[in-house]
């Protein structure tokens, strides 16, 4: 059997040889082909039929709140007046656009400043002491502030009550503005809204005439101060270039710079050689610290040392003939002359490693000496420079900021001459480019609340949520639930599904009745292994599982059952020494068995131990009693080897009940030795992270793969359910069951 490859089937009803010249050379790389899906409408009615309490909870809680949200509030109404802003803007530096177009980001800018003052706090308070609305009880009752005393607080209060229920909006690419007031009076609503507009229109035209005549005044006194200034820097600039004897030469002089102002080649130079001689002291420290840390180091201990290639080749052949001398040590004394040929050859290695490494650090302070050198020239460079750079550069920086000073008055004086003159003239065609073309109407209705649309986005919200409830609860359960599971996150065969029992039917009764769904379910297990225990030679087949209690034991006592019925002689073996049940499950007695067996200072052999099973036809050997040894330890040894062999010898099939997978040696080490491995997924108790943990360490321990059986499955709770709850249920008319052999003839037959 070693040597072979199985898988199975397009049919996937048993299992087939695969040479190993072909592409799947084991279990780990077979693909089953399930086929890709788009929206699985019968996966998400699964999820919607395993969460439909939640969900339904979900929705009924979001019912509720839609319900209170259209009972409990009280009647909001709110009024509308609509008012159109033209794009005109105040010219006061002469800086702003005239006209920005209709749509441009200038407009938009425009009107969104505009609702910003129309919602301010300024804006608000003129609204209130217009209506009077500190002393009005109705409103103050609406806003919760009737208790408040009369006074600074109160009138603060009120303001921001008028903010808070004031709603303004710009629909896109117009010059409108609505101004929305919500209230639980219609009346007052109307009567605030229509307020709002109208404070609004009389402070902006307020503020446009107070900017224009507030811009005339203060262009007139920089007009004076700027006239004055601008004469006396004229004045010093002449007197200054007198006095030093300069002349504005432009480029001619020197090199202009990027503002304008002379910039010598002396100037260029210094400024270049100090960038230079910044590099060079940086180099300096750097190779400073680098020969610091060389001397304060030993030798073997730097960096540069041991990436040198040449300290890496020879102590790795140090490394080398330390391993052969410690070899050598173990077989001869030390005078031998391979142990004394080898200890010069260490010591010269030893020798060659030293030379190279002190040339390592000297070659740091070789670095080290001429950065400083260089660092050196550089600084009596620049200095040289210096003095011949401040005497060039002491009448330039003077001459420069008066002509700066001059330029920047005369335009300066320029600007506002012309501004005054715009603004003079503006004063008298003040217009307001603000007007209402809509006045709020009392409403007749409520805006809040709306039934209709109340429920209608708490039932939108609550089947959202619970449909985003129920997915995130179905893509959080790792749990392996049915055979899609095992087709698509295994890429292993599947072998066969073993329901959950039902009612209060026994595993006894189950298993002993050749007509359950049980035994059905065995019998298709046991033909996908045909090929396998169907063979002149002997055959050992593990069965094994992530975890304990997953049914591993029930489905090993069935194959041997049905190995059994066909005439083989059939050892089961009880392989998991420290948990292991098969005796209980058949009723046998455990006073010897494998433990034992594999102890030392047994002298029972494999006979000895091995009982009979009448019931279900097979030998038992089971786990024996407690050793002091570890399992593991026992299953490693060469006795259990030579048991195995033994015991090929005297059946014609062997199944090991063994141990579970994780956590413990045991399943991998009998994984290794086995001809086919089966491993049992408990549907809806084992995860997925486990399971691939599991065959992953079998895998690595060499064992063959064959596929997987999923017990205790329960359709009900399979989002995947694809036709396996009906497979193993499909009944028999009465006279067919009449008709039917015995159960054991059954088992002969398939």
């Amino acid at each position: 059997m070693h040597g072979k490859t199985l898988a199975l089937t397009p049919q996937n009803d048993q299992l087939v040889r695969v040479d190993d010249d072909r592409l799947i050379q084991s279990y780990a790389e077979y693909d089953p082909g399930v086929p890709t899906r788009g929206i699985d409408l019968l996966a998400l009615w699964w999820m919607l039929v395993r969460n439909r309490v939640m969900m339904l909870a979900i929705v009924l809680v979001a019912f509720v709140i839609g319900l209170a949200s259209i009972w409990l509030p009280k009647p909001v109404y709110t009024a509308q007046a609509t008012i159109q802003i033209e794009p005109q803007t105040a010219r006061i530096l002469g800086t702003e656009n005239i006209t920005p177009d209709p749509g441009s980001s200038e407009n938009n800018r425009m009107l969104q400043t505009q609702v910003d003052l129309l919602g301010s706090r300024s804006t608000a308070q003129h609204v209130a002491r217009q209506l009077n609305l500190v002393n009005d009880p109705q409103f103050l009752r609406e806003a919760g502030l009737e208790n408040e005393p009369a006074g600074d607080f109160r009138a603060a209060m009120v303001t921001s009550a008028l903010q808070e229920k004031l709603n303004l909006s710009s629909p896109r690419d117009t010059r409108l503005i609505a101004v929305q007031y919500d209230s639980h009076d219609p009346a007052r609503a109307a009567r605030i809204a229509n307020s709002f507009a109208e404070t609004f229109i009389n402070d902006s035209l307020q503020r446009r005439l107070d900017t224009f005549t507030y811009s005339r005044n203060f262009l007139h006194r920089q007009l004076g101060e700027t006239k004055g200034r601008l004469e006396k820097s004229e004045s010093s600039l002449v007197r200054y270039a007198l006095s030093a004897g300069l002349v504005d030469a432009g480029n001619a002089a020197g090199i202009a710079g990027s503002d304008g102002e002379r910039r010598s080649i002396t100037t260029a130079s210094l400024v270049d050689l100090n960038s230079a001689y910044s590099q060079a002291q940086t180099n300096r420290m750097q190779a400073q610290e680098r020969w610091e840390q060389a001397m304060a180091t030993p030798a073997m201990s730097l960096p540069e040392v041991l990436s040198n290639p040449a300290i890496q080749n020879l102590t790795r052949q140090r490394a080398e003939l330390e391993a052969t001398l410690q070899q050598e040590r173990q077989r001869r004394q030390d005078d031998h002359p391979a142990i004394m040929q080898a200890k010069a050859q260490i010591a010269e290695m030893d020798r060659q490693i030293g030379a190279i490494a002190g040339g390592v650090r000297a070659s740091i302070g070789n670095q080290f000496r001429v950065a400083a050198g260089q660092e050196a020239a550089l600084r009596g460079s620049v200095g040289a420079l210096k003095a011949a750079t401040f005497a060039e550069q002491g009448k330039d920086v003077r001459y420069n900021i008066l002509k700066r000073e001059v330029d920047t008055n005369r335009n300066l004086y320029n600007t506002l001459l012309q501004r005054y003159s715009e603004v003079s003239t503006q004063v008298a065609n003040t217009t307001n480019p603000i007007s209402i073309i809509d006045r709020a109407q009392m409403p007749s209705s409520p805006s809040y609340p709306r039934p209709a649309l109340n429920m209608a986005l708490a039932s939108l919200a609550g089947v959202a949520l619970a449909l985003v409830a129920g997915f995130v609860r179905t893509r959080m359960d790792d749990k392996v639930h049915g055979p899609t599971d095992v087709e698509s996150d295994f890429r292993t065969p599947l072998l066969g599904v073993v329901p959950l029992l039902k009612g209060d039917e026994s595993i006894a009764e189950a298993m002993d009745d050749p007509l359950s769904a049980v035994t059905e379910a065995h019998h298709a297990i046991c033909l996908a292994l045909n090929p396998i225990v169907q063979t002149p030679e002997h055959s050992v087949l593990l069965l094994t599982s992530s975890s304990s209690n997953e049914g591993k034991s029930t489905i090993a006592v069935k194959i041997a059952s049905s190995l059994a019925a066909t005439g083989k002689k059939v050892l089961v073996i009880d392989g998991d020494m420290r948990r292991g049940s098969l005796h209980k499950l058949l009723g046998l007695a455990n006073q010897f068995g494998l433990t034992d067996l594999l102890a030392k200072g047994s002298g029972e052999g494999l006979m000895d131990a091995v009982q009979y099973c009448e019931h279900h036809g097979f030998s038992v050997l089971s786990r024996g009693g407690r050793s002091s040894v570890n399992p593991a330890e026992l299953l490693a040894s060469s006795r259990f080897a030579a048991l195995l062999d033994e015991a090929a010898g005297l059946y014609d099939a062997i199944v090991l009940d063994g141990p579970p997978v994780l956590g413990l040696a045991d399943a991998p080490r009998i994984g290794g030795m086995a001809d086919a491995t089966v491993f049992v997924v408990e549907a809806n108790r084992t995860s997925k992270a486990d399971v691939r943990i599991a065959l992953k360490r079998l895998g690595d321990a060499g064992a063959d793969q064959i596929g997987l059986v999923i017990s205790k499955y329960d359709p009900a709770k399979d989002t995947g359910a694809y036709g396996y709850a009906y497979r193993y249920d499909y009944p028999l008319d009465e006279d067919q069951i009449a008709g039917e052999n015995s159960p054991r003839q059954l088992l002969k037959e398939v």
